[in-house]
């Protein structure tokens, strides 16, 4: 085994990599949970040790040096390469604990109804599930399998498709009761709850009608709390079918109409590397695609 060469501070190679990564300082920092400031002072630290400036600065904005491209490209190799190892390790010492990632509205309205299912022939498993709309890294923050959600291909090398998805609208029974739109047109004399993307504009786009979606009401950056708000009865909300369904199946909201407009969002399953997946994982993968087959 060959003796490594004099190292830098890790801890500055650890913030060097994120830096150079997105590239930027202030995406370190929320990444690493540290200040601006921190970063700077780390990246400072690693180029004083050096000798070599790895960042040219201007104002807020960074670019990397050709030094500091190369020595980026050399150190995120070497950290993945021990992230790995280190994962594979975890992996071997605890088979039965899975970690999964995803969005927190499909965690919260298709994953957790669903889990309890796979633990019934899997009782001997340890099932985290970390909701997250950012995309976590395999390696660094320990997760096994990751459901994406995105519109268009996943570029990620192993994703598998789970499903696609469709938009509809609903409300809770009692709305429906006291306020029952009659057409389309008309529910824009409802109040409508939104979300941070236009799927109301898409849902009257294919219902045919070019209108002006009202920019009152409620807007949520969260489909599941934005379907919470229609459950009740806040309103009228376009909701995804993926995260509906249990609701209406349950009783607590209504299909308002039976146009349902497709969407270009879609659900992925994603792993570091099909090939070194463990029996778990493998047991989760075809439990998974089976309940969406059967859904």
């Amino acid at each position: 085994m060959q003796k490594p060469s004099r190292l830098p501070p890790l801890s500055a190679l650890r913030v060097f990599e994120a830096a150079a990564r997105h590239p930027s300082f202030s995406a370190a920092a929320d990444e690493l949970a540290v200040t601006h400031g921190a970063v700077s002072q780390q990246v400072r630290a690693l180029e004083d040790w050096l000798g070599v400036s790895l960042f040219e600065r201007s104002g807020k904005r960074v670019a990397l040096t050709p030094e500091g491209a190369h020595f980026a490209a050399t150190a995120n190799d070497a950290l993945c390469r021990i992230g790995d190892a280190a994962a594979t390790l975890k992996r071997r010492a605890n088979p039965n604990r899975l970690t999964i990632t995803t969005m927190p509205s499909f965690a919260a309205r298709w994953l957790a109804p669903r889990i309890s299912r796979f633990l019934d022939v899997e009782p001997g498993v340890e099932f985290s599930i970390v909701t997250t709309a950012q995309v976590l890294d395999f390696s660094r923050d320990g997760v096994d399998v990751a459901i994406r959600c995105g519109f268009g291909p996943c570029t990620e090398p192993n994703a598998v498709k789970l499903m696609s998805d469709t938009l509809l609208v609903v409300a809770s029974p009692d709305y429906v009761s006291r306020h029952a739109p009659v057409s389309p047109e008309s529910l824009l004399e409802h109040p409508l709850i939104r979300e941070d993307y236009p799927f109301w504009d898409d849902w009257f786009r294919g219902a045919g009608l070019s209108v002006t979606v009202p920019s009152n009401g409620l807007v949520f950056n969260d489909s599941s709390l934005a379907l919470q708000a229609a459950i009740d009865g806040r309103g009228i909300a376009v909701s995804r079918r993926s995260i509906a369904a249990g609701e209406i199946a349950a009783g607590r909201l209504v299909k308002l109409f039976p146009l349902e407009v497709p969407t270009d969002l879609a659900y992925w399953y994603v792993t570091a590397d099909r090939a070194r997946e463990t029996p778990l994982m493998q047991r989760f993968r075809a439990w998974i695609m089976a309940e969406v087959a059967a859904g």
